[in-house]
């Protein structure tokens, strides 16, 4: 699954009215996380040969204008709320996916 694809993912299953997430504390803010983690990873692999500095300064420019979206549209949703909090787990989520890409091309490449 490409990033756009993932982006919609995401999208859809933030429109979700009134998520009953349990009662686990903070459930929504490990959702939030995991959900940019993947993103910022499948970004950050999409970028293939292309993987420069500015190239991924621009995957996570792009995943936190997305997660700011996100929380934006989610006022409109019934039973969902903008959160400052949840847009900060997007980021960090996105963020610490990009990392592990790079990590793990890193580690290919030192392999060969």
């Amino acid at each position: 699954m490409g990033p756009l694809a993932w982006g919609a993912v995401i999208l859809a299953l933030t429109s979700i009215p009134n998520p009953d997430l349990g009662a686990i504390r903070h459930a929504d803010k490990l959702g939030h996380f995991a959900m940019y983690a993947v993103l910022g990873l499948l970004a950050a692999r999409a970028l293939g040969p292309r993987l420069t500095w500015a190239a991924l300064t621009s995957v996570l420019v792009g995943s936190a204008l997305f997660g700011a979206l996100d929380e934006w549209h989610q006022q409109f949703i019934p039973g969902r709320s903008q959160d400052r909090a949840d847009w900060f787990a997007d980021t960090l989520g996105a963020s610490i996916g990009v990392m592990l890409s790079v990590a793990a091309r890193s580690r290919r490449e030192s392999a060969t």
